[in-house]
């Protein structure tokens, strides 16, 4: 089924974005706009805008932009009927659907087959595990590492049975097409290629879910020493690995109210410390941390702590997520475990108490970094001392924060009892979010500052219309100025929303956007009809300082002066002079 339009345009209305967009991040008062940090990328100074008289947002760091429904869409990963349904139901507008077309259909259709499969599976393990006998071996592994059956359900773990065709039959039973469940990776053909068999046997399985808590794929550990120990579902079209973090469904309610995120690397450190009433942890699980990764902790968290292995390898996983962290500008700290520990085996030994102890003496990851460069280097002799600072260096740089630079790289003079000076400065090449906004206006031209006067004074659409002005836009911001003539014409407000949108995807119309969402410039226009008169001129004057008036020239000197083309061109030329005289 689809919405209405006029559903779509009432939840538009209702739906306060200041309000919405505040839901999933801090937004400051700014004049008549508020402001943020951007979830969708790294920055440590606002760029993000928001209009509220517009609903719209733009960002002048990464040109993501658009309106209350696309913020949803972006944050939650939601298709658009799904963000719109979603706001529905905050502001109480009731949706009729209408029939979806059959490609919609089929796409629906397909997304939904896949996820009630991996759901089908979910409840086959778990069922194993929690009352059947070949479960009895998960179990009594879980009981010797503490977990009763009380946490089976809630945390979806999961058993599956030593059969080689277990979950095949089960599914094929319920009339389950199994070359889907092929895609998926839940099965594989045999080699003879006469039926399938299962890819998890005698594991234990960890439920895989997407933020909205539906299981998207499994994690399965053996019960003794054999290898692989861990093996996880392959990616599927519902599961892509670099954009999943375990448990983030379980997290997410936590981590908007700490505005925190506790990252752990695997599925026992997550349950042991989710155990411990620690609710804001997720779990990245046989993949190193990405980008993807980051922005969906974005959604609800501002900043990271990192908790890792305390051995060599946990050492180096944290130094690559924390790059990568600082890198993205999130506030990013390390919580640093005894030698040899990970937070399931510390938590076997310690309260839950003594794991918050640790929790509120994390470092900061520059402090955490700084350290560890010390004890890895000879810092006694000069080669050590500058391999120290040479290393640090390069992870300041990610710093975008000037004062916060200074005062690291004051800290490692001091560590290595050298004069600052001789550091040199350590610079930063991200823009601020106040430059980068003035550098976008200040490539608006004459066209983008004609359609944002037309946005802010449709009542002079119909006079645009008469000057045949728009004809010397460039096309992409013709449509826009057509658009806007045409919603004056029928009484309406233009779809500056609509215009956000597009710019996010279209680099010309970045420069209008950044007008769009602060055109307070040109709220003190006594007249924006002598306003339009003189962007009128001044465009018409840039275009003729485009024609190419000598290469007319150049033709008609080739051309015999009895020739129509030779007394067209010189009209033509005539009439150029004598409209920039005009114009002058």
């Amino acid at each position: 089924m689809m919405i209405p339009e006029e559903k779509i345009a009432e939840v538009r209305e209702r739906a306060g974005i200041v309000e919405v967009i505040s839901d999933y991040m801090s937004l400051k008062k700014s004049g008549a706009n508020f402001q943020g940090l951007c979830p969708f990328h790294g920055e440590k100074t606002p760029s993000f805008n928001v209009n509220p008289a517009r609903g719209i947002f733009h960002c002048f760091g990464c040109g993501v932009g658009g309106n209350a429904v696309t913020f949803v869409m972006k944050m939650e990963g939601l298709s658009f009927p799904e963000a719109v349904k979603l706001l529905a139901k905050r502001v109480g507008v009731e949706i009729e659907d209408r029939p979806l077309s059959v490609t919609e259909l089929r796409r629906k259709d397909e997304k939904e087959q896949q996820l009630g499969i991996v759901a089908l599976a979910a409840g086959y393990y778990a069922n194993i595990l929690a009352r059947e006998t070949a479960g009895e071996d998960g179990r009594r592994y879980l009981a010797g590492r503490g977990i009763d059956s009380s946490l089976f359900t809630a945390y979806r773990l999961g058993y599956a049975a030593e059969s080689w065709d277990g979950l095949a039959s089960f599914l094929k039973q319920r009339g389950v097409a199994l070359e889907q469940v092929e895609k998926l990776g839940l099965i594989k053909r045999k080699s003879s290629g006469s039926g399938y068999f299962d890819l998890f046997r005698n594991r234990l399985i960890f439920t895989i879910a997407n933020v909205y808590g539906q299981p998207i794929g499994f994690g399965g550990r053996v019960l003794d020493n054999s290898l692989p120990k861990y093996i996880n579902s392959p990616e599927s079209p519902i599961y892509v690995k670099s954009e999943v973090l375990f448990g983030a469904d379980l997290a997410k309610q936590a981590m908007r109210e700490l505005r925190a995120a506790v990252i752990v690397e695997g599925y026992f450190d997550h349950l042991a410390i989710y155990r411990a009433g620690i609710k804001n942890v997720v779990a990245t699980c046989g993949t190193a941390l990405t980008r993807g990764h980051l922005q969906v902790i974005r959604r609800y968290a501002d900043k990271v702590y990192l908790l890792f292995d305390g051995d060599s390898a946990g050492g180096k996983a944290t130094v690559r997520a924390m790059e990568l962290i600082l890198a993205e500008q999130m506030p990013c700290f390390v919580i640093e475990l005894p030698p040899n520990e990970d937070p399931d085996s510390f938590l076997a030994k310690h309260s839950a108490a003594q794991f918050t102890e640790l929790l509120d003496r994390s470092r900061p990851a520059l402090d955490y970094y700084l350290r560890q460069l010390v004890t890895e280097e000879d810092t006694g002799n000069v080669a050590g001392k500058k391999a120290v600072a040479d290393r640090f260096r390069v992870m300041l740089q990610k710093v975008a924060d000037p004062v916060e630079r200074d005062l690291y790289s004051r800290e490692l003079a001091r560590v290595l009892a050298v004069d600052i000076r001789s550091l040199g400065r350590v610079g930063q090449a991200a823009e601020t979010g106040t430059a980068t906004a003035a550098a976008l206006r200040g490539t608006a031209g004459v066209a983008e500052s004609l359609v944002a006067l037309l946005f802010r004074y449709p009542e002079i659409a119909g006079e645009f219309g008469k000057t045949g002005a728009a004809e010397l836009l460039p096309a992409e911001l013709r449509s826009v100025a057509v658009s806007i003539m045409a919603a004056a014409a029928a009484g309406e407000k233009p779809d500056c929303a609509g215009i956000i949108d597009a710019a996010a995807e279209s680099g010309p119309l970045r420069p209008l956007a950044a007008l769009l969402v602060d055109d307070s410039h040109l709220a003190d226009i006594d007249d924006p009809g002598r306003a339009l008169h003189d962007f009128c001129r001044s465009l018409e004057r840039e275009a003729l300082k485009t024609t190419d008036a000598k290469g007319l020239r150049n033709e008609m000197l080739r051309l015999d002066s009895d020739s129509p083309r030779y007394w067209e061109i010189l009209e033509a030329l005539n009439g150029l002079r004598n409209r920039k005289s005009q114009l002058s």
